[in-house]
Order: structure tokens, then C-alpha cells, then sequence
């Protein structure tokens, strides 16, 4: 049988939810999503979507993965309404299925259907090659927003070990960008001139020079490994975190923006970094 995405609209699938969330991060006790926040956020229109497989835990109800969001405001002026992605989870044996995909694809029809916005923005960490690969290759977002820290030190399997710095990644949810990504309609690189301005050794990076901004393709690297330097070298974590907070905010400052995440042949998984047009 397929997995059927299906909304979340009572306690018994926001219960799934948490089990689902929980056994994803290995939460604390302080940081499970309460139920009467779930259950409000259901009952206002704020996305909640479970993806459900007929074999998936019973204690979830045969629920493997969800997404969860609510209707924000931009920065912009005059400030305009967005959508603002907060969660997609999968459960670890259930991904490499594109469920994720099917759950961002459910939240951008719901989205379209509401009408109230064409922009959807979500935060990750820049550092893990497949939310990048995801994120801005598969999906088709973009990104000109580093934000340092954002929630802090974090304790949990997949988050500890270098400060919580993240993208905040733009869908614009009907454009053709999206439209050719989302058909797997990429952008050949082949034929631009990038420039390499960071080398990687043993999985280390090292800046030989920062680039001159000056609309040159400019590619940044994200580690090989993410894991194991998590738990066997922070201070080699770091130095990733450390490089990247640098080279994009740099980019960002210079009115670059992300454009893609790909794998350059003999140099290893990269952002491309391009002017805004």
C-alpha cells in the first residue's frame, strides 16, 4: 500500500505526532510539542499532515513521518504573510521513500488551496548535506538568511555539538524555479565558472581566500561525516560551523543567494552561492 498523507485534526494524531517526533530526535522531556498547542494549531488552519503507512508503528497508529507549520508575517515593509515550515520528520527506517517529499508537496497544495500566501520559509541546519541536497536542489528553495545560534545550545541526537546556526530556506510555492525542480529539471553547472574558495582536507575545512563578491559562482562545501564529527570531533564541527557563519554571511551581505546544493566532482558536496537577479 502507498502512504497516504492525511491531516491532523485530533488528540489522537497529535499523540502520534509526538510519538513519532520523540522517536525522530530523541527529544528531553522540555522539548515534546504539547498537545494543547498541537490541537490549537489543528483546529486553526495551521497544515498539520501525518504521513501513514499500513505497517508503521502501532503505538503511532501507522504513523512514519509529519509535517507542522502555522501563517507568520515577513520582515519586509509593509510585511507580507508567509508560511513558516517548522518540522518535516521521517522516521529513520522509513526514509530514501520520498516521503518527505510527498509531505512538502501535501503542505504546498494545502497552501495553494488557502491562497493566502505564495511564500513558505523554513529553517536547518546548513551543515547536513541531505536537508541541503533536499532542501535546495530537490525542492527548488533558495537562501539569503544565516542566522546564528537560533535556539540556543541543543542537546539532542542530531543537533549537538556546534552552535545552532541555520539557513532560513524561501519556497516560493508557484515559480517556475520551483516548477522545474520539483519536475527535476536542474540547472546544468557545467559550463559556469565557479570559484572554490575553500579547501577540504581530512575533512577540515581551510579558507585560502574570501572571494570578491563580484558575481562570480562562488561554491561553499558542508562536511562529509556530519555524524561522527558529532560525536567523536567537535572541534573539527566547529570549524565547519565557523567557516560557513563566514563565507555566508559574507555572501548574504554582498546580495548573493543560494541556488544550489550538489555534489562537484573530486571536491565533494557544495553550495552554490549566486547574485540575486
Amino acid at each position: 500500500m502507498p502512504i497516504q498523507i492525511k491531516p491532523i485534526t485530533d488528540l489522537a494524531g497529535c499523540a502520534d505526532l509526538q510519538y513519532v517526533h520523540n522517536r525522530i530526535w530523541d527529544n528531553n522531556d522540555d522539548e515534546i510539542i504539547p498537545t494543547h498547542v498541537l490541537i490549537t494549531w489543528a483546529h486553526n488552519d495551521c497544515v498539520l499532515l501525518g504521513a501513514y503507512d499500513v505497517d508503521g508503528p502501532r503505538e503511532a497508529h501507522g504513523m512514519v513521518g509529519f509535517a507542522l507549520g502555522w501563517y507568520g508575517l515577513t520582515h519586509t515593509v509593509p510585511p507580507r504573510m508567509k508560511y513558516c515550515s517548522h518540522i518535516v520528520g521521517v522516521l529513520t527506517e522509513y526514509r530514501g521513500r520520498d516521503i518527505g517529499l510527498q509531505l512538502k508537496k501535501a503542505q504546498r497544495s494545502q497552501l495553494i488551496a488557502h491562497g493566502h500566501t505564495n511564500v513558505m520559509t523554513w529553517t536547518y541546519d546548513p551543515l547536513q548535506i541531505v536537508n541541503g541536497t533536499f532542501n535546495i536542489h530537490r525542492l527548488g528553495a533558495i537562501c539569503a538568511t544565516y542566522k546564528r545560534d537560533v535556539y540556543g545550545e541543543m542537546t539532542d541526537a542530531l543537533n549537538a555539538g556546534a552552535p545552532s546556526d541555520r539557513f532560513e530556506a524561501e519556497w516560493f510555492l508557484q515559480d517556475e524555479r520551483t516548477e522545474r525542480h520539483l519536475g527535476q529539471q536542474y540547472p546544468d553547472w557545467s559550463a559556469v565558472d565557479i570559484a572554490f574558495p575553500v579547501a577540504v582536507s581530512d575533512n577540515r575545512p581551510h579558507m585560502n581566500q574570501m572571494p570578491a563578491w563580484d558575481g562570480q559562482t562562488v561554491a561553499i562545501p558542508l562536511p562529509e561525516q556530519l555524524a561522527l564529527l558529532r560525536t567523536h570531533d567537535v572541534d573539527r564541527l566547529h570549524s565547519w560551523r565557523m567557516m560557513q557563519r563566514v563565507c555566508f554571511e559574507a555572501a548574504f551581505a554582498a546580495g548573493y543567494h543560494v541556488v544550489d546544493c550538489i555534489n562537484v566532482p573530486q571536491r565533494g558536496w557544495h553550495y552554490l552561492v549566486r547574485p540575486r537577479m
